[in-house]
């Protein structure tokens, strides 16, 4: 009778809502809520706490003050604004749950998983959380990211004295931040004046931060044409523009793009993007797309996605400006649109190796409550494959998940960040980037002046390389830094901001780092290092001077050099004896200078064009497939290699929050990548340049085979892709201004095609 009495005090105690807030004493707690540590162990008495305090730990790290950046020489928001909420956690290994009272009724429980501890880098957070048999899975990578879930329960009976109970199962670990406990009474208070408030907070900007940015309005546009009687009925309009064109949430069609006909020509093995919008004229619930077979391409073969609108900043660096932007790929399974809100639906076929040519067809299905609309495709398969120049090499700056996995505590996050590596490699090898930057971790020189490096990683991370047919040489990043540090006695900035002149010591110990790895790697029989000791280092003499005994150092081992800097600066010509590989981010110098210089003194010239990565703007589309196609073709350059394939300060999926906007590849929850337009027109335009070579290799052929048809042939091929080079208004960056309209880009690919086909004729 007394234990009913207390378990009855503590249900009056703890009138809905309950609200309790994790994490170690000291952090802070929400207005309202009920702190609970690690150790707050359930009792009838209190009526909340853990099952057991085996396994738990709590975490916290709040983020709530701008951070001082001494290597950039300013101060820089937090990686993320935390509030007391998302600030702290409690983290578990173990099976655990949190009991409540909670009187008889039906509730909904809130629950927030995640945490802001940077210890948590490596770690992948894999668990379940189950109430009352509902179970929802929760998969975080890191620190930074939230999630949060709800259920439905129902309190039936206090008699037998059961607590509700939130369960906490992992594969890993959990992390939870706060648990909350509500009636349907409660409901319209609750989710006004604290659900909405936290989840602005956490997954945009606290509001005095959010108070300080300025959106941007969307381009303007033309008026909306009237719908037609089939789309006033069903409730939506349908409408394609060239997938090079961004299209806005508020972006109207023009008449003569509603209801169409999406048409793609194709090699076999190919990609090729097909894209359709729809207008809805109202809220659309049970949003559905099916797609049927395209002739010898199986539906499994096309990728199906939505465009999905992000507040992005109009550079990377920019803070109280954003604007909404289309950005990321991310998979269409259902759902409801929001009236006069346009949906893009961004498919991907993939041409079978071996389809015959011809012309095909099939259709996309769209379809919600209120009525379906299909879409007709049109595929043409050419009767040839396109062929990969052995010369040029594409790739990426990469933050490498293998790098992570080296540092994880257990099987499950190893596991995880062995998976996200082989899945982004093989997304690469489809896009047609065969190359990373990798880095080897050496410290310098112990006491008896000896090296330790850890080879173990960069095995690791070169057995993948090898998996997926990578070509080198391989760029890689090397501790000078650290041995500046050892001498120094202090660290430089960004760009060698405050660099000193360091002693000859340093050198001498510089040369014989880089001679004990290029010894390491000729005895595992690795591809060549280029050697990259300092990223994009400052024209200031200071700079310039360090540079040039760094690179002088390097080479004194007998190996190439790789360097990120513009060389047509005269601040870096002392650089130039030094250097084997310029990596500059604009296509500079120009064509001929270059070749002179490579023909002279075999320097390679690789270009990082960070302007179409979404480090600048997450916008120029026509720009990359620019960049990746003939704007290559016409550089002369060796390389493609833009910073960065994924970047994340913060939230990956918040691009206002932390010291710069993130960009890139996003990925899944399991670590599967999320591509973004941009990733997708590098592979448009990686397929330009193949078009291109293939014709470039078909007219040297049938200019040898010595028939008067193919030679034929092969002056008219000749004359046209000269009327392609020609057309290329060449610029150091391809961006937005002067480029070809998107239809162009169509335009010479197919004038290209068809000379491949003419001399393919002629050569039989």
């Amino acid at each position: 009778m007394r234990l009913f009495i207390a378990f009855a005090l503590a249900l009056s105690a703890h009138a809905t809502p309950q609200l309790y807030n994790m994490g170690p004493p000291q952090s802070a707690v929400w207005d309202g809520f009920t702190k609970v540590t690690s150790t707050n162990i359930f009792s009838k008495q209190a009526g909340f706490g853990w099952q057991t305090k085996e396994g738990l730990a709590a975490s916290a790290c709040a983020y709530r003050e701008l951070v001082e950046n001494k290597s950039r020489g300013h101060d820089e928001p937090p990686p993320i604004w935390t509030n007391p909420i998302t600030e702290a956690a409690v983290v578990g290994t173990g099976t655990n749950a949190f009991l409540l009272a909670a009187q008889p009724g039906d509730y909904t429980v809130y629950v927030v998983c995640g945490t802001s501890d940077p210890k948590y880098r490596a770690q992948y957070f894999d668990f379940t959380v189950a109430v009352r048999g509902q179970k929802q899975r929760v998969q975080i990578e890191g620190p930074c990211q939230y999630r949060v879930l709800r259920f439905r329960a129902t309190v039936r009976n206090t008699v037998a004295l059961q607590p509700l109970e939130i369960r906490f199962e992992p594969n890993s670990k959990w992390a939870v931040n706060a648990v909350l406990l509500w009636t349907a009474a409660e409901a319209a208070r609750v989710e006004q004046e604290i659900i909405a408030p936290f989840e602005e907070w956490t997954f945009r900007l606290p509001p005095a931060e959010w108070a300080k940015w300025k959106q941007d309005p969307e381009p303007s546009t033309g008026p909306l044409p009237k719908p037609d009687t089939a789309a006033e009925k069903r409730g939506f309009m349908v409408w394609s523009r060239h997938y090079l064109e961004c299209v806005y949430p508020h972006t109207n069609p023009r008449a003569e793009e509603l209801n169409p006909e999406l048409r793609a020509f194709a090699t076999p093995g190919e990609y090729e993007p097909v894209n359709f919008i729809v207008r809805p004229l109202r809220d659309l619930a049970n949003a559905k797309l099916s797609v049927s077979a395209i002739g010898p391409v199986p539906a499994e073969n096309i990728s199906v996605r939505r465009v999905r609108y992000m507040l992005a900043r109009p550079n990377y660096t920019v803070l109280h400006r954003c604007r909404v932007v289309p950005d990321v790929l991310e998979r269409f399974e259902g759902g409801s649109l929001k009236a006069d809100e346009n949906a893009r639906f961004w498919l991907t076929l993939r041409v079978p190796e071996n389809t015959p040519a011809g012309e095909y067809g099939g259709a996309i299905t769209f379809t919600c409550d209120s009525g379906r609309a299909v879409v007709p495709v049109k595929l043409r398969v050419l009767p040839f494959k396109l062929r990969d120049d052995p010369e040029k090499i594409f790739g990426i700056y990469y933050h490498h998940p293998l790098a992570l996995m080296a540092q994880a505590k257990d099987a499950v996050s190893r596991a995880y960040f062995q998976r996200k590596a082989d899945l982004e490699h093989a997304d690469m090898v489809a896009h047609g980037t065969r190359h990373v930057v990798l880095s080897l971790w050496c410290p310098p020189a112990d006491k008896d002046g000896k090296f330790a490096p850890r080879w173990d990683t960069l095995a690791a991370q070169l057995e993948l390389w090898k998996k997926h047919g990578f070509t080198g040489p391989v760029a890689l990043g090397i501790n000078a830094s650290g041995v500046y540090e050892k001498y120094m006695h202090e660290r430089f900035g960004s760009h060698l901001r405050g660099v000193k002149d360091p002693p000859e010591e340093f050198c001498r110990e510089v040369t014989a780092m880089v001679r004990v790895i290029e010894a390491g790697r000729k005895e595992r029989g690795w591809p060549e290092f280029l050697y990259y000791p300092i990223d994009e280092p400052g024209t200031d003499p200071a700079s310039v001077t360090f540079m040039v005994k760094v690179l002088q150092a390097c080479k004194a081992a007998g190996v190439r050099t790789y360097v990120t800097a513009d060389p047509t600066h005269e601040q870096f010509a002392p650089l130039r004896p030094w250097v084997d590989v310029w990596c500059t981010q604009p296509f500079a110098p120009d064509r001929e200078t270059l070749l002179a210089d490579t023909r002279a003194r075999k320097v390679e010239y690789w270009c990082y064009p960070n302007h179409v990565n979404g480090e600048n703007d997450h916008t120029p589309v026509t720009g990359a497939r620019m960049t990746y196609g003939f704007g290559f073709w016409r550089s002369g350059f060796r390389a493609l290699i833009p910073w960065i394939y994924q970047a994340s300060i913060g939230d990956p999926w918040n691009y206002l929050d932390g010291s710069s906007m993130d960009f890139f590849n996003r990925s899944e929850p399991d670590g599967t990548p999320v591509p973004v337009a941009m990733w997708e027109a590098y592979r448009e335009g990686y397929d330009d340049y193949r078009y291109v070579y293939t014709l470039e290799q078909a007219l040297a052929a049938a200019k040898l085979s010595g028939k008067p048809a193919a030679v034929a042939a092969a002056a008219q091929a000749e004359q046209e892709l000269k009327f392609v080079w020609d057309a290329i208004r060449v610029q150091a960056k391809y961006k937005h201004d002067e480029l070809w309209s998107p239809a162009e880009f169509e335009v010479y690919r197919w004038l290209i095609a068809q000379q491949i086909m003419a001399l393919t004729a002629a050569s039989r």
